[in-house]
């Protein structure tokens, strides 16, 4: 797996929150909700699309599970409803590049954590999370951020 290292800076964002356990479809059907609003609002083209898991299900419920769907946004943005406004903090990530398919990711989730202990990288506390641009998406594309020290 090749991985880059990337600060990435703090971030306005409009989302969509899914609170539940954590599954393919209801991910789905939340990002396809977040897109059209996007769409409609005119933040879509050239944006960055962020899915964030806020909770451990190995620690959390899983009907207490919250995951997010973002659009990054200007400061002067006004976010209409349903979305809601919220912050990325942003910080020090591991990226990692692969292909947008249910195998590609099983795949790497299966190595991850060797891999970062493997590049002597310590996970932070915050959220893996998962990057799209419209360019990737086109592409069947995605990252994958892990937190890093």
């Amino acid at each position: 797996m090749k991985i880059t290292i990337e600060e990435i800076p703090e971030s306005r964002i409009a989302y969509f929150r899914n609170v539940g356990e954590y599954g393919e479809k209801q991910n789905k059907e939340l990002m396809e909700s977040l897109k059209k609003w996007a769409q409609i609002n005119g933040v879509f083209d050239n944006s960055t699309i962020l899915g964030i898991p806020q909770d451990n299900p190995q620690v959390t419920p899983k009907e207490e599970c919250r995951y997010d769907v973002c659009v990054v946004v200007n400061k002067d943005f006004n976010v209409a409803r349903p979305a809601q406004v919220g912050k990325f903090t942003g910080g020090k990530y591991a990226v990692f590049v692969l292909d947008h398919t249910k195998e590609a990711v099983g795949e790497f989730w299966g190595n991850i954590f060797s891999e970062i202990e493997k590049s002597n990288l310590s996970i932070r506390e915050q959220p893996i999370v998962e990057r799209y641009t419209s360019q990737m998406i086109d592409n069947h594309l995605c990252e994958i951020l892990v937190p890093i020290q």
